[in-house]
Formats: C-alpha cells, structure tokens, sequence
C-alpha cells in the first residue's frame, strides 16, 4: 500500500518555481489575437468608409468606395490583401475596411501586450 501512494506522491504535477517562462504559448498568443480582431470588427462594424477611408480618392461620390466597405464588413474580410473586384473604388473601400481593421486590432493587441 505504501508504495502506492508513495508512487501516486510523484505522479502529481508540482510547480516549479522560477523556472517557468512569462512568454505567452502560442494558444496564448492566438486568443489574444482573436479577440483583438473581434473587438475591432465591433468598433469598425458602425464606421462608414467617409469615417475611415481617404475620400480623396471619391470621384463624384463615394458609392463604389461604400460599396467595397461594406461588402468587406459583411463578409468579414481582416486583411486587405483578401480584397478584390471589378471595380477599383470597390476595392480601395474594401481595402480600406480591413485596414480599419488591421489599425484596430494592433492597438488592442498592443495593450495586451502591457499586462
């Protein structure tokens, strides 16, 4: 019997002090991530392109530029570089919005990075 609990004694996790590492693991640093682009998403969800986007770059109005960022906004789109289309006002707004985003989750991820 003893040499069972002795042996149970030994399988238990023991913490080891001073040799752990404060690097976050990658599992870590991925929900950090995610929720840094969630929390963009939410802040840029009620941005028009007129709030975000160069609207220098509108010919009579902004509608294809609109157009694009909106599209990006309901299909999620969180790198410009997935942006694309006929027209190029239509991909400047995309474009634009995921921008947005990238801008968003970088100062968010860069609190986190502070705790």
């Amino acid at each position: 019997m003893r040499v069972l609990v002795i042996a149970a004694l030994f399988a238990l996790p023991v913490p080891l002090f001073g040799c752990g590492s404060s690097e976050p693991t990658e599992a870590e640093e991925d929900a950090r991530l995610d929720e840094a682009y969630d929390r963009a998403s939410d802040d840029v969800s009620s941005e028009s392109y007129e709030d975000v986007g160069d609207t220098s770059l509108c010919t009579d109005d902004c509608s294809g530029h609109d157009a694009g960022f909106e599209w990006a906004k309901e299909n999620g789109v969180t790198d410009p570089a997935d942006c694309g289309g006929e027209s190029q006002s239509f991909q400047e707004g995309c474009e634009a919005y995921g921008e947005a985003i990238d801008e968003e989750a970088s100062a968010y991820g860069e609190e986190g990075e502070d705790e």
